[in-house]
């Protein structure tokens, strides 16, 4: 009898993204691993334009990748605040859950 076998979640290709923090939050399993990642893309081919998206990943209760985001679009001139932007997003969405940085991802 192989262990490996106990030790597998169970796995499925649906990914269910939230916009709305609680919404996520009462569906992320208590012993689940947590992760938060930050992506900066240019909107326009000039670049005056930008679009920061945070995103946690979890799992719920059924072992399923579970995804809360959060898209700030901003312009050029504000992107010295993006280090402030990500701090603030991080304490108010990342911390209570003790997300580490990194992807979480379900093959």
């Amino acid at each position: 009898m192989s262990t490996t076998s106990a030790l597998q979640v169970p796995r499925s290709n649906v990914v269910r993204i939230f916009l709305l923090y609680p919404d996520f939050r009462i569906r992320v399993d208590d012993n689940s691993p947590v992760h938060y990642e930050v992506d900066v893309r240019r909107k326009d081919s000039q670049g005056t334009q930008w679009i920061l998206t945070f995103r946690i990943f979890a799992l719920d209760r059924k072992g399923r990748l579970i995804i809360f985001e959060h898209k700030w679009s901003h312009s050029y001139i504000q992107t010295i605040q993006r280090q402030s932007v990500t701090q603030e997003l991080i304490k108010k969405y990342a911390d209570p859950l003790n997300a580490l940085p990194g992807r979480l991802e379900v093959r």
